[in-house]
């Protein structure tokens, strides 16, 4: 059998920032007096739960990478 590479892993995964982070840069634009709606409320309830769901794909991931032998680099970064 034979493995993908960290880095082919890395590759196939979908790129995108947290959606938490975009709401909270969102609601921290705001005014301090503003109260947050039903609706505000909601969306953020949905985001948190697609969140926590991400952590969890993430923490496989670490799990993943854990379990992969060690790869030899075939150049030498700069600065080693």
């Amino acid at each position: 059998m034979i493995r993908e590479s960290p880095l082919e892993i890395l590759v196939k995964e979908k790129e995108q920032v947290n959606p938490a982070i975009l709401l909270a840069e969102e609601f921290l634009r705001r005014d301090a007096g503003d109260l947050l709606s039903a609706e505000d409320i909601s969306r953020a309830e949905d985001i948190l739960q697609s969140s926590s769901l991400e952590i969890k794909i993430l923490e496989g991931q670490l799990e993943n990478f854990a379990g992969l032998p060690a790869t030899p680099s075939l150049i030498i970064p700069v600065g080693f």
